[in-house]
């Protein structure tokens, strides 16, 4: 949530258009995604210098994807900004929550 408000404050507070409020939002959401997830949704107990790597490159992949589903769903779909950005939200979490459930913190209940 912490990302979509982000990207709305960029998109239409600071007119920015929605790729670039997009990528500052998910700046914002990857701090509080590993830091939430990594401690509260998985439980991990594998270092930040075994997690972080693999965390930095699922983020990436799945920033890719949401890029993609967002530039299909405002130049193809014609979708309005507010409804192409959680459609494109919706793939990147749950792409995202299955890499870190199966890769990154795939070892973090004991």
């Amino acid at each position: 949530m912490a990302g979509y408000s982000v990207i709305m404050l960029l998109q239409y507070g600071a007119g920015l258009t929605p790729l670039m409020a997009n990528a500052g939002g998910y700046l914002v959401g990857w701090v509080v995604s590993y830091v939430l997830s990594r401690r509260f949704v998985f439980q991990s107990q594998r270092s930040h210098k075994a997690s972080m790597p693999s965390f930095v490159v699922a983020a990436l992949c799945c920033y890719g994807l949401n890029a993609a589903v967002l530039h299909y769903s405002l130049s193809w779909l014609g979708l309005p900004g507010p409804l192409a950005q959680a459609v494109a939200m919706a793939s990147y979490t749950v792409s995202f929550y299955l890499v870190n459930r199966h890769v990154v913190f795939r070892h973090s209940r004991q």
